[in-house]
């Protein structure tokens, strides 16, 4: 990836938390976070491309794609505990997914164990979506 395509990825990225109303140094912790991994930015790039997920990147069978859904089910909690701001939120969401997503290479145990369990609370019986 050349520095000019960093510099627009970096600007989308930027857009994507004006969107989502991020504070500031949110977009400077992301970046942070997801450029040192080439594989996350050609996720993150094409994202920007074509508002899609590559999917080509899978970690103990996690990707970027079931990152979001996973968060989605837990924001319905969030939202079922009356945090309505979350509700309309996309571009928030798409930026947690793709964050998560370096959480998830370097401790793809502890991803693998939280999507197994951890779920909305929608329900008695399931898991809380918090760490401890």
């Amino acid at each position: 990836m050349t520095d000019t395509d960093k510099n627009e990825l970096y600007e989308y990225a930027g857009s994507l938390c004006k969107q989502g109303d991020e504070e500031d140094g949110v977009l400077e912790e992301f970046w942070r976070r997801i450029s040192p991994y080439p594989e996350i930015m050609e996720e993150f790039e094409y994202y920007r491309t074509h508002n899609d997920f590559l999917c080509k990147l899978s970690v103990s069978g996690i990707t970027v794609a079931d990152i979001l859904v996973w968060q989605i089910d837990r924001f319905k909690a969030a939202i079922d505990e009356g945090k309505f701001a979350l509700k309309y939120n996309g571009p928030h969401m798409v930026l947690g997914a793709f964050y998560t997503m370096a959480d998830v290479i370097e401790n793809p145990e502890k991803y693998t164990n939280r999507f197994r369990s951890e779920t909305g609370t929608d329900y008695e019986g399931k898991s809380a979506c918090v760490d401890p």
